[in-house]
């Protein structure tokens, strides 16, 4: 029984737009902490205006605040059950056994929907990773062929000025004449 006096379920925090874990980092998203905690009913014809991916992931940080606070209430409560298995008569340690019993499966149980939760989240961060980095892929592209471009256009422009603004002071350069390189001026007919 004692693998869950070990168990911190603050290990499954709540998760931002990408997980962390280590002790330099700390999971922390404050104002969604905070309205998970106030969330007393969900309404399920309530409008949602955030994208799905968001939404599925505030929901399963609900979940797990919902599930850390259950665990610790289940903690207790074996607690207790176990002083009463120590001071109690006959009757009262039957009735703490069922106690004890029932915490422990609770308790496993909520151990187990956590993984599955850490796992769907942690699914949910490579999806949004694979995402963005095809969305940048697909967009880098483009983007960087119109400035290169760009690029080509403005150094073609100035070099343009440059060569118009020579020709204004002296003339065309030899061998080219008014209609290109190789062509002669036409000839007035006499």
């Amino acid at each position: 029984m004692d693998e869950f006096e070990n168990f911190d379920p603050t290990l499954f925090g709540l998760w931002t737009e990408r997980p962390a874990y280590g002790d330099a980092v700390v999971m922390d998203d404050g104002p969604l902490a905070g309205e998970v905690r106030g969330v007393l009913l969900e309404t399920k014809s309530a409008e949602v205006a955030v994208a799905p991916a968001e939404e599925l992931r505030r929901l399963l940080n609900e979940m797990t605040v919902e599930m850390r606070d259950q665990f610790s209430a289940f903690r207790r409560m074996r607690a207790s059950a176990e002083k009463a298995l120590e001071d109690g008569d006959e009757a009262a340690q039957k009735l703490a056994r069922a106690d004890v019993k029932a915490a422990t499966d609770a308790m496993s149980l909520i151990v187990r929907t956590l993984e599955k939760v850490d796992s769907l989240q942690r699914q949910l961060a490579r999806d949004r990773e694979i995402e963005a980095e095809r969305v940048a892929d697909e967009g880098g592209y483009e983007e960087a062929r119109q400035r290169l471009l760009n690029l080509i256009e403005g150094k073609a422009n100035a070099r343009a000025v440059v060569l118009y603004n020579q020709w204004k002071l002296s003339g065309p350069p030899e061998g080219i004449g008014l209609h290109g390189p190789g062509t002669d001026p036409p000839q007035e007919p006499e």
